[in-house]
């Protein structure tokens, strides 16, 4: 069986001025090299991107079938990129996934007719059945259009039980070096699912109620390799890592054991946590937890699901303080229930438990139960603008909250911020002269330099030709990401061509 050739595309992200690589695509795309399939990633969070850009690399790469991923806010630029390519290559096969299109699968194929395959759930195997050429109607777990035009929806496919036997992600793909200008962390996973049943997310209908997890010291394999790649933080993006102690305190020991030295962060629930297991990460190198608070009112935790308490929280905070962990409490405004009133006890609680905390706003993303049943629930949905899902202003209202309200609460935290919250997941130095020169391929876009001296030298009167920012900041970014190796220079024609390496 000859495997179509692959085109895996990071599609761009509202906030790509924290980007990180999405590790979906990250394991989908190390299952289709393990397995033997030509595939390649077009990046466009970490580049400019424009229509000329995934032109060139159709023509160039010559691809069988082009797979994206994508979140509910950036759905319309994933399916706008996809349009494109069809317009390119009416031939291509166009494919899917992320947990937008899981549950609205049968919606994206109406609204889309250039998306020819949609992917729910876990797509690694899904995909490598696609790329196979296994006939559409045996896949389980995707949504397509038969040869009259009928969408079909196949059978649930099965979660991947023995998460050991995934090969490795295929980070070698992916434009590294730019990354690491921008101080990304690595994202990685040290186990999939969620018990836990929140009304606003779709994390346990994603990867299921039950907790599956990687064998310890293929967990800390990966860490290794990442940090041997140049990152220097890891983020772990398991819903819940501080579920299953025994499992932690076994990375921790392996990290340990190992003499890795690094920081690392984690996403939490303040009643999965103890002294004893927060001791032990901060030993081997954990930072930062970020806990979902989500609201200071107990009535609203206990309406949407949450099954904590607030005094769980001020318990949870106390003690990782005291085991030297820095904690992000991270709150949803505008759930069920929500009222001038409680916004009040929101952002007093916030202060309270004095720790770094952020307020996002509830999204009712599909998938979540809080959408399928908003009016069970006093939620009135506004938009299903898509663009709009962005966490950051009101797309519904309550009885007792309207988005008026929501947003005069959400400009009263962002005011009071005299710098942005150090948000555990995302990277904590971004270089705006960095983002810069990535996100405009500056450095790509230079062409030849006529070499005067040193070529370092060279680069840097290049780039303040052109940049607003400080000569200084510019000359010590380049000679570090010079001296890092993350960037390079070839010698053509007697001129300097720079390049990310």
């Amino acid at each position: 069986m000859v495997s179509k050739r692959t085109l895996l595309i990071n599609p761009p992200y509202p906030f790509s001025e924290f980007p990180i690589i999405p590790v979906g695509l990250l394991y989908v795309a190390g299952v289709l090299v393990h397995y033997g399939v030509e595939v390649d990633v077009l990046d466009l969070l970490v580049s400019k991107y424009s229509k000329e850009k995934i032109k060139r690399k159709i023509e160039e790469y010559k691809p069988d079938v082009i797979g994206i991923t994508c979140v509910t806010m950036n759905y319309p630029v994933a399916s706008e990129i996809l349009k494109y390519c069809k317009s390119v290559n009416k031939k291509l096969i166009t494919v899917i996934g992320g947990p937008h299109v899981t549950f609205n699968a049968e919606e994206t194929l109406k609204e889309a007719p250039w998306i020819d395959i949609v992917v729910r759930r876990e797509g690694e195997f899904t995909m490598l059945d696609i790329v196979n050429g296994k006939k559409l109607a045996d896949i389980d777990g995707i949504a397509y259009r038969d040869k009259d035009g009928n969408m079909k929806l196949t059978g649930e496919r099965a979660l991947i039980e023995k998460l050991d036997e995934m090969p490795p992600p295929a980070r070698h793909l992916f434009p590294i070096s730019k990354y690491l200008a921008l101080d990304a962390h690595a994202s990685l996973l040290a186990g999939r699912g969620c018990p836990f049943n929140c009304i606003f997310c779709v994390g346990s209908k994603m990867g299921g109620r039950k907790a599956r997890y990687r064998n310890p010291r293929l967990v800390v394999d990966e860490i290794e390799e990442s940090l041997a790649l140049g990152f220097k933080e890891v983020n772990f993006e398991d819903d819940l890592l501080t579920l299953n102690h025994k499992h932690l305190n076994a990375v921790c020991d392996e990290i340990i054991a190992r003499g890795l030295k690094f920081n690392w962060s984690a996403f939490a629930r303040v009643d999965t946590v103890t002294p004893g297991i927060l001791k032990k990460m901060r030993e081997a190198g954990c930072t930062w937890v970020s806990y979902g608070v989500e609201s200071g009112n107990q009535q609203i935790l206990d309406l949407v699901k949450k099954k904590i308490t607030l005094e769980k929280v001020r318990y949870a905070v106390q003690i990782a303080k005291e085991a030297g962990v820095k904690v992000l409490a991270s709150f949803i405004i505008g759930l069920p229930g929500e009222t001038r009133e409680t916004l009040k006890d929101t952002m007093d609680f916030a202060q309270e438990i004095q720790t770094f905390y952020g307020f996002h706003v509830l999204a009712p993303f599909p998938g979540s139960e809080v959408r399928e049943e908003a009016d069970k629930y006093g939620i009135e949905i506004l938009t299903s603008d898509w663009a709009k899902y962005d966490a950051n202003r009101a797309v519904t209202r309550t009885k007792g909250a309207g988005p008026e309200d929501i947003n005069a609460v959400l400009h009263k935290y962002f005011q009071g911020l005299k710098q942005p919250p150090p948000d555990p997941s995302q990277p904590r130095r971004r270089s705006p002269l960095a983002w810069d020169l990535v996100s405009g391929d500056i450095i790509e876009n230079l062409g030849p330099i006529e070499p005067k001296g040193d070529p370092v030298e060279d680069l840097i009167d290049k780039i303040m030709e052109i940049s607003l920012h400080p000569r200084q900041r510019v000359s010590d970014s380049i000679k570090r990401w010079y001296t890092d190796g993350l960037l390079k220079y070839d010698l053509k024609n007697s001129r300097l061509i720079w390049r990310w390496s």
